[in-house]
């Protein structure tokens, strides 16, 4: 297992969810050294364990077969002897005496069936010279063949579909032990925090219950408060975190889903990090020419961790039925994140999820842009999708991706890429349409070029611009469904 993991880390091939449950995954308690005495903390590992032991439990299930086992051969044989061969008079000495240079020959002609789909004239003709039904003889073989391999088909296909739901269990896990992780036991710290947003506060008519202080992974701080208005008085969220900035030491701001003011009825507030940079974004889409309804479908997700997302999926062809699989990833694309899931788990999630339910072979490409407004971050995650532009002054980057759409394999197959980003940057998403618009031999050349003479300071501005030169280039008639996304990055 040493090498195997070596090999992992320098080759960068990710593991099957049951090859990453090492020994201690599956009691995680204790080993920071006792600091889990807040029940909430207690509550999310206990949660943790039992999904990893959950998890655990499909490590010991049956494995995908690429082939039929010997077992399988051997069934074979036995159902053309007894189906064909019994009523023959020479079956005592083909299945006797001959008994090995007739399973050579049976063999040799499975693995036509296997390689070519049919038995070959000269593996007929070697099986003639021994046998006086030979026509029969592969004829029947073909057909145990193919039921047998049917079969097999669907066997694995469980397989992929239970270890399709022991991965999701295996990330549950995951998730639920980095929330644990995050609820600090610093109570000293929660109650000078408390002595000094209480005065602060009763000058403004605000009684403060508890204080909790929640730590992310990027050692950001998040800040709970139980606040109620003990006079006749509005209080606004804003005027709060400017009192809980001079306390911290640092500008705070209300969380997206925080309530905006504080009355008589007792509420939690939400305040987090105020972020350096601001993005703002544009959208511009095309149907496809004789199509109602757009295949393409895209997201926008502003998170309290100080990240946003901008998310592109394109279901296979055009119309309801491809604008159906791609709604659906990126549906469960924003449930995932704004749960907080990384954003590599949201899209092996997915993944999963299409694997559990496609039977109709349906799949849908994923172009997934994160940017982190702290420190102008970007990560991109691009499963089938087309080319991303990123922009930085007069640089222009294509990133492109050789990947699988989700659904298609069992072990998610996608492209994960880190940038910088500063002021000024502009991030460009598009599906595989709005590319095609050029010739096939230089067509993210040609696009760089239209980019440089479309550039705008507005993104909604900007992929309307660009749209409508991709859209002249086609003479007004859509091949196929056109979405350009924009992100324009700025420091505050």
């Amino acid at each position: 297992m040493d090498g195997l993991l070596a090999t992992v880390m320098r080759t960068g091939i990710r593991l099957p969810f049951w090859q990453r449950l090492g020994k201690g995954q599956l009691s995680r308690r204790g080993e920071t050294g006792g600091l889990y005495s807040l029940p909430e903390r207690e509550q999310l590992e206990q949660y943790a364990d039992a999904f990893y032991g959950l998890a655990k439990l499909f490590q010991k299930m049956p494995c995908q077969k690429e082939r039929l086992g010997d077992a399988q051969l051997e069934g074979l044989f036995e159902a053309v002897r007894q189906q064909v061969c019994a009523s023959c008079e020479r079956a005592q000495r083909c299945w006797g005496n001959d008994y090995f240079t007739t399973c050579r020959l049976l063999y040799e002609m499975l693995s036509d069936l296997e390689y070519d789909g049919s038995v070959s004239a000269q593996m007929e003709g070697q099986l003639q010279m021994q046998c006086r039904r030979a026509q029969e003889v592969a004829q029947h073989l073909a057909q145990e063949y193919a039921q047998a391999r049917q079969t097999l088909l669907w066997n694995n296909r469980m397989m992929e579909q239970r270890m399709a739901a022991g991965e999701q269990i295996f990330q549950t896990a995951q998730l639920l032990h980095r929330s644990a992780a995050g609820f600090t036991d610093l109570p000293e710290r929660e109650q000078r925090l408390r002595q000094k947003l209480k005065k602060e506060l009763r000058f403004l008519g605000i009684e403060l219950g508890h204080v909790r202080v929640f730590q992310r992974e990027e050692e950001r701080t998040e800040i709970y408060l139980l606040l109620r208005a003990v006079r006749a008085v509005c209080v606004s969220a804003k005027s709060v975190a400017e009192i809980l900035s001079e306390a911290c030491g640092q500008k705070m701001r209300p969380a997206w889903n925080c309530q905006a003011a504080v009355t008589s009825e007792h509420a939690s507030f939400h305040f987090v990090p105020d972020t350096k940079y601001q993005i703002f974004c544009g959208i511009s889409r095309i149907t496809r020419a004789g199509e109602m309804v757009s295949g393409d479908n895209f997201a926008f997700l502003q998170k309290d961790t100080g990240k946003v997302v901008m998310s592109l999926a394109d279901g296979m062809g055009s119309g309801v039925g491809a604008c159906q699989e791609s709604e659906k990833v990126i549906e469960l694309l924003e449930q995932f994140l704004d749960a907080g899931f990384p954003q590599e788990t949201a899209v092996r999630m997915i993944n999963s999820c299409m694997l559990l339910q496609n039977y109709e072979q349906m799949f849908s490409t994923i172009d997934l842009c994160m940017v982190d407004l702290y420190t102008a971050r970007c990560d991109l995650i691009k499963s089938g999708a087309a080319s991303t532009f990123l922009c930085q002054g007069d640089e222009i980057e294509v990133i492109s991706s050789n990947a699988f759409p989700a659904g298609v394999m069992q072990q998610s197959d996608y492209e994960s890429l880190h940038r910088q980003l500063r002021s000024g940057s502009s991030i460009i998403m598009m599906t595989d349409g709005a590319l095609e618009a050029f010739p096939q031999e230089n067509r993210e050349q040609m696009m760089v070029e239209l980019i440089g003479r479309t550039a705008s300071r507005n993104a909604k501005e900007y992929a309307r611009r660009l749209m409508e030169k991709v859209y002249l280039m086609q003479k007004l008639q859509a091949r196929d469904d056109m979405t350009i996304l924009v992100g324009n990055l700025w420091e505050k």
